[in-house]
């Protein structure tokens, strides 16, 4: 009998996203679906530089499923990159940078087995020639949910909050 395939693990938290931070319900054209994921890797630069598609964390590739086509999310104050602009990067997967494209955030290639792995954020963005890396302390799941809800918060809300 052939195993089944494991349960999503981090969609929901994902796909939650659409209705908490832009009031509406998830649709299943918000995400893209595993074969266009696939496709999409495949014409990656990140492919051409390691060989050979890259092998998606399970995190990365579930953000893909739930919100890959929802631009309202993926195109803010930072850019998500789609799956065939992923490109490597002194070892690094680079999946999104700020809207000055002045700062890049990638996760290690050593790392992409891994199923929800540390992101890390380089110094400079993702033409400049050199740059440092540096751990943000949290994995793709919690950063990606922190920045968006960071993103569409409400400064009036934060205001309020601290009495002012």
């Amino acid at each position: 009998m052939p195993a089944k395939p494991a349960a999503p693990v981090y969609l929901p938290g994902f796909q939650q996203l659409v209705p908490a931070l832009l009031g509406e319900p998830w649709a299943a054209d918000d995400g893209l679906d595993a074969e266009q994921i696939d496709r999409l890797l495949d014409d990656s630069p990140a492919a051409e530089q390691l060989g050979q598609r890259p092998t998606l964390p399970v995190a990365l590739r579930e953000f893909y499923l739930a919100l890959g086509n929802c631009g309202d999310l993926l195109e803010t104050d930072h850019y998500f990159w789609d799956p065939d602009d992923l490109e490597v990067r002194d070892g690094f997967l680079m999946f999104l940078e700020d809207a000055e494209e002045s700062v890049v955030w990638g996760l290690p290639v050593d790392n992409l087995p891994l199923p929800d792995p540390i992101v890390w954020r380089r110094s400079t963005g993702a033409d400049a020639e050199d740059g440092q890396w540096s751990d943000e302390g949290g994995t793709f799941s919690e950063f990606v949910s922190d920045l968006l809800a960071w993103t569409f918060e409400d400064p009036a809300e934060d205001d309020e909050r601290s009495g002012g």
